[in-house]
């Protein structure tokens, strides 16, 4: 479940992530503990230990004052433990979404892809790892939902694969910013409770950003800026676009299907299905 008290914030980066409706808890709860194992088998964290683990047996022979003793120790520890957490849930109070914050070494875009490939590489339905989760959006950075904030962030993101523009609006690299090699994109984006900023100004704005070596392609792009605003704050990734396209846009409930569909009818009968679903 959501811890209490947690809130998103400038400078997160984390996962957006949909779910069945109807299945809040369980979602949250399932998807905290695929976090928990890809955590340490791709970043090498080990998941928070719970200081209740094997207490049962050692608490049997102890007097009440020593109880006493252990259970606020207990308490201490696990609030130590959620604090230093690298994944934290964000409730948002929407049906079906949710955020999971993540925290160094955590990188979401990395979590996000190899859980989609998984998803898309097992081979057996029965092996499935999540039940209730539907899409997820990885978020390399935060910032206010305002005009300083979404081109703050945008800069942030979009400088690690896009020449921009300088802050003057010239089309020169950026002072220390590397050369990169033109390429396509496209902007998709979702905004959620949400009044000040409307989808037209949200994609000129960070359009504006980039230099026109780079051309936008709608329907081919070789990377995707995704971008999510939600109430007063705006995540933003860069993604590759066919591999986005390959992996559903990342939405583990479909590429689950679609390995049961390669498993039972064969990989000619998947294609076909994906094939029309684009």
């Amino acid at each position: 479940m959501a811890e209490k008290g947690t809130t998103l914030e400038v400078n997160d980066a984390g996962i957006w992530v949909t779910y069945a409706r109807g299945m809040k808890g369980k979602s949250m709860r399932e998807f905290r503990a695929i976090c928990d194992q890809y955590g340490e088998s791709l970043f090498g964290v080990k998941p928070p230990q719970d200081p209740l683990d094997g207490a049962e047996d050692e608490d049997k022979n102890i007097d009440i004052e020593t109880a006493i003793q252990k259970e606020l120790q207990n308490a201490k520890e696990n609030a130590t433990s959620k604090q230093n957490s690298v994944f934290k849930p964000v409730s948002t109070g929407l049906e079906c979404l949710f955020f999971m914050k993540t925290a160094q070494p955590i990188d979401a875009l990395k979590l996000t892809q190899q859980m989609c490939q998984d998803a898309k590489d097992c081979p057996d339905p029965r092996q499935r790892k999540t039940k209730y989760i539907n899409r997820l959006t990885p978020v390399q950075d935060t910032d206010k939902a305002t005009e300083k904030g979404i081109e703050r962030v945008a800069r942030s993101v979009l400088a690690q694969s896009f020449q921009l523009k300088s802050e003057s609006g010239d089309d020169e690299p950026q002072d220390g910013a590397a050369e990169t090699t033109a390429c396509t994109y496209a902007i998709r984006h979702n905004i959620r409770n949400h009044t000040t900023f409307k989808s037209e100004a949200v994609i000129k704005k960070i359009a504006g950003l980039v230099s026109p070596k780079h051309k936008v392609n709608l329907s081919n792009p070789d990377k995707v800026v995704l971008v999510e605003i939600f109430q007063m704050f705006c995540g933003i990734s860069v993604v590759d676009g066919k591999q986005w396209e390959e992996l559903k846009r990342y939405n583990l409930n479909e590429l689950y299907k679609l390995s049961t569909e390669t498993k039972q009818n064969g990989p000619d009968a998947a294609a076909v299905t994906a094939a029309t679903e684009q």
